[in-house]
């Protein structure tokens, strides 16, 4: 699966259980830039996992700052498990 296709999921997951109306891009910043509190970060990173079907460790999760870090997590878990 190409970054390409994993960041449209990813804004797919973000219009669908978010009400996200913008397209994400790579470098805008989870919190500051999309402004997601703490519960729509859970959602958001709740809905990816049962998505692609994978589990993002805490540890993970805490390197996650930008919408491209959360694309290149979810690209490297899910080329470890095909």
């Amino acid at each position: 699966m190409t970054e390409a296709e994993i960041l449209a999921a990813v804004t797919d997951v973000a219009r669908e259980h978010l009400d996200f109306e913008v397209e994400l891009r790579p470098e805008q910043r989870l919190f500051e830039d999309l402004e997601l509190d703490s519960m729509k970060a859970l959602t958001l990173l709740v809905e990816i996992e049962n998505r692609f079907r994978i589990v993002l460790e805490p540890e993970v999760e805490s390197e996650i700052v930008t919408v491209g870090d959360l694309v290149r997590v979810v690209r490297e878990l899910v080329d470890d498990a095909g």
